[in-house]
């Protein structure tokens, strides 16, 4: 019986830590199944090397660059961080929403997506220089959703234009080939100087 009363405990301790905490979080506890386990490992983790552990974070997130990657690459990797570095910072219940705790909420939201927004555009190459610009000009700055997807978006016209502009320099290379005719051999598709049976004469003359 007191097996069992334990058990219920346990279960239900669990039940609310994992509904407590980020998904982030979570991911790294749920195959424990002691909640004391679970307790002492989010205290050790949370306690003493909290500080270390957020700037390790945010120096991650800075140096997070796009390196000739796809935009979507660097997007992923700094929101894993963003979701793990929020994970450190607990906000105190609050138990009345007044106006002006509401209007100090999204004020707080907005703070924390503009330097999220700050950081994505940072990490991008100098090719999206003249995009950048043109995104801080607005008078009410996007999300970094939003900014990633405009940016996608030009990446994507970018590749577009670039296969459309190869094309007509292949195909312009190899007119000009076809156009080259030999004085020697009468074929087409190279010069004099490159046909093989004047290479072959001279080669054979110069051993003679």
């Amino acid at each position: 019986m007191k097996q069992e009363c334990w058990d219920t405990c346990n279960s239900m301790v669990i039940s609310w830590i994992l509904s407590s905490v980020s998904e982030n979080i979570r991911r790294s506890v749920k195959f424990m199944d002691n909640a004391a386990e679970i307790w002492l490992h989010l205290q050790s983790r949370f306690s003493v090397t909290n500080g270390a552990k957020k700037y390790s974070l945010n120096k991650q997130i800075y140096d997070t660059k796009q390196q000739s990657r796809p935009i979507c690459e660097c997007y992923t990797k700094m929101k894993a961080l963003w979701v793990e570095l929020e994970s450190f910072n607990v906000t105190p219940a609050t138990t009345k929403l007044t106006p002006e705790i509401n209007a100090f909420i999204r004020a707080l939201n907005d703070k924390k997506e503009e330097l999220k927004l700050f950081q994505f555009l940072s990490g991008l190459d100098d090719d999206y220089s003249a995009q950048r610009s043109q995104i801080l000009m607005q008078s009410k700055l996007p999300t970094v959703k939003e900014a990633c997807n405009i940016m996608q978006q030009e990446e994507i016209q970018r590749e577009v234009f670039k296969h459309v502009k190869e094309e007509p320099e292949v195909m312009a290379m190899h007119t000009k080939r076809s156009e080259l005719s030999c004085e020697n051999c009468g074929k087409s598709g190279h010069a004099t100087e490159k046909c093989w049976a004047c290479i072959g004469l001279w080669s054979n003359t110069s051993h003679d």
